[in-house]
């Protein structure tokens, strides 16, 4: 999600891991710096209960994703920490509708990839996951 608010141009990336047993990670702490004083705090877990909110701050306001996975509502709040607007998901079957319409419009548009999630933005986050993996200490065994 980060990258899709910041960008790709990471300046930094640090993060913090705890494996299992097998080497899994279980849970992390990972923290991305971008230019402009801008910067994205991600955690995760297998370990533990958590509330799967988004939170988005700014200069003014911020807004509230409830559940990250699949998005459920968005509410926005502005510097008084009043809620200024709410927004509702749209009914779903499955969660991935608005994946299959976007393939489903490229392709009819003879497009190669989405306009949403192009190709050099999947390779990004495979960069960052790539890091994260490198600090952690965990290699596939393909690798």
């Amino acid at each position: 999600m980060h990258l899709l608010f910041f960008g790709d141009e990471i300046t930094d990336i640090t993060s913090s891991v705890i494996k299992t047993e097998t080497g899994v990670d279980a849970q992390n702490s990972i923290t991305l710096l971008y230019p402009g004083g801008k910067m994205a705090v991600l955690n995760s877990s297998i370990q533990v209960l958590s509330d799967r909110q988004g939170i988005i701050y700014g200069t003014k306001g911020f807004l509230v994703v409830e559940n990250i996975n699949n998005f459920e509502s968005i509410s926005v709040y502005n510097t008084d920490r009043k809620l200024v607007g709410s927004y509702e998901r749209p009914e779903q079957i499955s969660g991935y509708e608005y994946q299959v319409l976007a393939s489903k419009t490229a392709i009819e548009q003879g497009e190669t990839q989405c306009p949403q999630m192009p190709h050099q933005t999947t390779l990004q986050v495979m960069k960052v996951m790539d890091e994260l993996r490198k600090q952690w200490g965990i290699r596939y065994p393909f690798e």
